[in-house]
């Protein structure tokens, strides 16, 4: 690090120290050796400053205090990212203090740094659901602004289009709060463009009358994969809103491989077993732990699946469906995966977020899909063969796949994904990029690049 770079750091940190409880403001030491430790162990940044804010004002000077400084930035909320961007600036505006749910009517108010399990535990007295990814351990916030699958996505939507409202701080340190009527445009791009447009501090989010769901897991042997596949594909065809069934490819506890179908049925519970029988009906199951929970003891449930400390790389694809040819991809990459605790995903895309105009929100794919995950996973320690072996299921993909990925999912080395992610969605995200952050002060996902 240069002296010019140390002396802007010192300023930062003098300005920050000015206006904020020095025990907020961590360049060394064991709180911020613990606040630079995120779920992926193969990221090993060392931000210059990271700043514990625990109220909107503390994110306004931290924000000013970086600009003012030539430093830059980025935000920490649920650190889930695999690839580390919350960490990639000089300064860190970390957010993890800000976790505050509270629920009003059918609205919950969330903190920038709140984790879905917070939300679904909140919003679960009232007998009410949020709409969240699949673990509890995710920030609501990244999930959210990125696009959001989930268990109830196929009933409300994506976790994007449930978004009713943001406060927002600009990286001049102005604050803004958008929904519907105001700032229209930010709010549009919220809505599945990513947190490319300021710290989002809070988060107001629709909740729905859901007080317990159908859920658990069905397991079948790793034999019959290429036939519960196939059942699988001739069911999702005519699969209602109320059902989301996703299946993967995931160790056992032997480290062996086995078919899980991740099952969520938030319909009638008269139901609940007619509709397993079909799921157990894809095959004949090597296990079924399937019964009715909360939306939040779901959430508990799946956290396991993303165990602490170990190396990650995630590589993303689309299927528009389940071909034969992607399904043998899928199988032989798995049967050839170089860590035993390596997996593949599937989140399937159907319901009412494919009967949403794709023009509404950001969000770049409104067609039935499949999106799909490669999770290298490895004890710590060299990556190369890993990534390797991602990059080549990735790779024997894009024949099947189409042109669009995730952008929670996707790295900043893959600008060929960002470029395609939201299709004619596009021009009209990057204009409003360049209203509210021209300088290209946040990054939290990759956008397209205009040649």
């Amino acid at each position: 690090m240069t002296h010019e770079q140390n002396a802007r750091i010192a300023q930062a940190v003098q300005m920050l120290t000015a206006q904020l409880d020095a025990a907020k403001v961590l360049s060394s030491g064991p709180a911020y050796d613990e606040a630079r430790h995120v779920f992926n162990a193969a990221v090993t940044r060392s931000p210059a400053v990271i700043v514990l804010c625990e109220s909107t004002g503390d994110v306004q000077s931290s924000v000013r205090a970086a600009m003012s400084c030539g430093l830059s930035l980025s935000v920490r909320a649920g650190g889930h990212d695999w690839a580390g961007r919350a960490l990639q600036g000089e300064l860190v505006v970390d957010l993890t203090r800000m976790r505050h749910v509270s629920v009003e009517g059918r609205v919950a108010t969330v903190g920038g740094g709140a984790t879905s399990m917070e939300v679904a535990e909140a919003a679960h007295p009232y007998g009410l659901a949020a709409v969240t990814g699949t673990m509890g351990c995710v920030g609501m916030a990244g999930l959210t602004l990125g696009g959001g699958y989930g268990p109830l996505t196929g009933r409300f939507g994506m976790a994007s289009d449930n978004l009713l409202g943001a406060e927002v701080v600009l990286a001049d340190g102005r604050v803004v709060r958008t929904d519907a009527t105001h700032e229209p445009d930010l709010f549009w791009a919220l809505r599945g463009g990513g947190g490319n447009f300021g710290v989002v501090t809070s988060l107001r989010v629709q909740l729905h009358p859901v007080a317990d769901v159908s859920a658990g897991v069905v397991a079948f042997p790793w034999e019959q994969a290429r036939s519960v596949f196939k059942a699988y594909d001739d069911m999702v065809a005519t699969i209602p809103d109320e059902l989301t069934l996703s299946p993967g490819f995931f160790p056992d506890p032997d480290g062996k491989p086995t078919v899980i179908m991740l099952h969520a049925w938030c319909g009638d519970r008269r139901e609940d077993e007619r509709v397993l029988d079909e799921v157990k009906g894809l095959g004949a199951p090597s296990m079924v732990q399937v019964g009715r929970t909360s939306p939040a003891q779901m959430l508990k449930d799946a956290d396991p699946m993303v165990l602490n400390g170990l190396s990650r790389i995630v590589r993303t694809v689309t299927l528009a469906k389940l071909e034969p040819g992607a399904v043998e991809a899928l199988i032989d990459g798995m049967e050839h995966r170089s860590s035993p605790l390596s997996w593949i995903g599937l989140h399937p895309f159907h319901g009412v977020g494919e009967r949403i105009p794709l023009e509404s929100t950001a969000f770049g794919l409104r067609a039935r899909h499949f999106m799909l995950g490669i999770f290298a996973a490895w004890e710590p320690g060299e990556d190369a063969p890993h990534r390797a072996w991602a990059d080549a299921v990735e790779a024997v993909l894009k024949p099947y796949a189409l042109p669009s990925a995730y952008p929670n999912y996707f790295g900043p080395d893959r600008p060929e994904q960002a470029a395609q992610a939201y299709g004619q969605n596009t021009a009209r995200l990057l204009r409003i990029k360049g209203h509210y952050d021209p300088n290209g002060v946040f990054a939290a996902t990759s956008l397209p690049v205009l040649a």
